[in-house]
């Protein structure tokens, strides 16, 4: 494919009774934006205005100039015989719950338009969060001079045309700068709110159509709605979703169907299109990955950003390879290394993440290909999406490859290797933890595999039996030997039984042996059970060294019944000592209140007194789940 351009868990009789900040909150929101992005609520949810319930379907135009500061709201009618679980440290005791209706109805209602307008912010529409939406606590003075970026998809209805797989939606980039205000902003904090689509090519085009005129990689038929289909055009819109990264006062929206998008630091605002380098590196290849690993040296704080691209497709007769580099920067954005490859066998692996150690590069190939029978019968004729048509194959396995990135990797490969290659059990990977070495040359490698992955899985399919079994996933570590130049042997266990997603860690244990890791959670922990994110949970895994067979020790916060998390994001703290001196930044969509909160946890505390250090609410708004999500530390002095 190319791209076309407490254990205080309090029942709540009115789930509006928890925070009473939202009217002041909105009262003191600067002057609003020209427009905001079009509001479409899918037919499992009402929409509010005001004692008017409206059932069914509902849209605000995106054209639509504002004439107050009310935004459209939507309201889940609470419809089980008991009050919903509150949030708390720990969990809800003795728990047997399972994900219901109720739970699908909040979970779909989050996945709508932004309330954040789609038009062009310059610097001056950047807003200071009001005191009035400090909920809870207060913000940490160790995050002062940084900034936290997040990105996703921000319009998943498209003018009208609703898009039931995120991944397809345009991507949204928001930013929370901890600053000190102007004297004159005498009722905010200190966080400074921006925000800008990714004004890609097909953004743009669509913003003027006031219609969708590119079909996204899961997007069924022609995306004009008119009769004309032409199976034979391949190329779907780079939707800049997925990834936002700033080095050296440069940041980048990425995708890694297609090229990067520059974004201007001062206000996010797209520079140009697509680019063909970054950081003054030509791209190897027409795209670049999503994911990436900042590697950050504990006594000198020296950082070093790690990424890379890979071929989809292969370019260059006779077709067998897939082109692949990887690339590292120094802090002051000057090239620190580039080491190219040519990886065989690697059509439609989807390398999504990467893992990195002081002497490999490592990339996991997923046992995908291409299903030529459903190209031919059914994107052919236009019953399925693109993406459908690339598939996990039955009896193939995966791949860890272990490309070597310093000369002592080098010389432990043999005869005519260039990379060390595992076969591993039928699984799919989106996201990786950390890896490391040992002493005995064994490197580890966690991640969060998922059994399978279906792409023709979306919003709208999703009931109860969904989350039994099935498509989950495990925290699993991986452990190799490279420096047994013959093995092949790959140890695979299980090191909790809690599905989880989006995991982090502390940047100065990148590539090195970690004993915390971050991730959103569901909050039931079985073999078999799980549900969607409702958690920030907390994994010493300190007990599974060695292999001793042991679990995971988890710590969890629960947001509570109607809540759903995004991504955690590690702040280390200054003057750090300690693998977990630092906080996380984690936002967190209430479909009851329809609210998005942002959480401040110390990380060394998340399961003990209130849980978390701050609770914002962002001004009113609605911000939709994103993908990936950054840490820009203060600046060195």
């Amino acid at each position: 494919m190319r791209s076309s351009s407490g254990r205080a868990f309090s029942s709540r009789a009115k789930s509006g009774a928890v925070f009473g900040v939202a009217g002041a909150a909105s009262r003191s929101r600067k002057a609003l934006k020209p427009s905001r992005s079009s509001v479409f609520v899918r037919n499992v949810v009402t929409k509010d205005t005001g004692d008017v319930v409206v059932e069914g379907k509902s849209s605000v135009s995106s054209t639509e100039s504002e004439t107050s500061s009310e935004r459209a709201r939507v309201s889940i009618p609470w419809t089980l015989s008991r009050e919903p679980i509150g949030e708390g440290p720990g969990g809800p005791e003795n728990l047997s719950w399972n994900p219901t209706n109720q739970t699908i109805k909040d979970w779909r209602s989050i996945y709508r338009n932004t309330s954040l307008s789609n038009q062009t912010q310059k610097s001056g529409d950047a807003r200071w969060i009001p005191k009035a939406c400090v909920v809870d606590g207060e913000i940490p003075s160790d995050l002062q001079g940084g900034t936290l970026l997040r990105n996703g998809p921000g319009m998943l209805d498209i003018y009208g045309k609703e898009i039931n797989q995120f991944f397809d939606g345009d991507g949204l980039v928001h930013s929370y700068e901890f600053t000190d205000a102007p004297s004159s902003e005498k009722d905010a904090t200190k966080i400074r709110f921006k925000h800008n689509f990714v004004e890609t090519k097909g953004f743009c085009d669509e913003r003027e159509a006031q219609q969708m005129l590119y079909k996204g990689a899961f997007a069924v038929g022609n995306p004009k709605g008119d009769s004309f289909y032409n199976p034979f055009d391949f190329d779907v819109k780079n939707v800049a979703n997925t990834g936002v990264v700033e080095w050296n006062d440069k940041v980048y929206a990425l995708w890694e169907g297609g090229k990067p998008h520059e974004l201007r630091k001062n206000d996010l605002n797209t520079i140009g299109k697509e680019v063909d380098e970054v950081l003054g590196q030509e791209l190897r290849v027409p795209q670049m990955a999503a994911h990436y690993r900042v590697e950050e040296n504990k006594e000198t704080k020296e950082r070093t950003l790690i990424t890379f691209s890979i071929e989809s497709q292969s370019s260059t007769f006779p077709f067998t390879s897939n082109k692949a580099a990887f690339y590292e920067w120094n802090e002051d954005g000057t090239e620190k290394k580039r080491s190219d490859f040519d990886v065989p066998n690697a059509m439609f692996g989807f390398f999504h993440d990467i893992l990195v150690t002081e002497n490999w590069y490592c990339l996991f190939q997923n046992p995908t290909s291409l299903d030529f029978q459903k190209l031919m019968t059914e994107y052919m004729f236009a019953k399925c999406a693109l993406a459908e048509t690339i598939a996990m194959q039955e009896g193939k396995r995966p791949i860890l490859w272990m490309f070597p990135r310093t000369e002592k990797a080098k010389k432990m490969l043999s005869g005519d290797e260039f990379a060390k290659s595992y076969e591993l059990k039928n699984q799919f990977f989106f996201h990786h933890v950390n890896a490391f070495e040992r002493e005995t040359g064994e490197v580890c490698l966690d991640s969060i595999p998922w059994k399978f992955m279906d792409f023709s899985m979306n919003l709208d399919m999703v009931t109860p039996a969904f989350w039994q079994d099935g498509s989950r996933t495990e925290y699993t570590r991986f452990t190799v030997n490279p420096s047994k130049k013959d093995s092949k042997s790959v140890k695979q266990e299980c090191l909790s039984e809690r599905c989880c997603e989006f995991p982090c860690v502390n940047p100065t244990i990148v590539g090195k042996e970690h004993k915390y890791v971050y991730c959103g959670g569901t909050v039931v922990k079985d073999s078999r059970k799980w549900g969607p994110n409702q958690c920030l949970v907390k994994y010493d895994v300190s007990p599974c060294a060695n292999d001793s067979g042991e679990k995971a020790i988890d710590q969890v916060y629960y947001y509570g019944e109607r809540c759903f998390v995004q991504e955690p994001i590690f702040a280390a703290k200054s003057n750090a000592v300690d693998e977990d001196d630092g906080y996380i930044l984690q936002l967190v969509n209430d479909a009851g209140l329809d609210k998005t909160f942002l959480y401040i946890f110390d990380a060394k505390n998340i399961g003990t007194g209130k849980g978390y250090e701050c609770k914002i609410e962002l001004m009113d708004e609605h911000v939709p789940p994103g993908l990936h999500g950054y840490w820009s530390p203060p600046k060195k002095n």
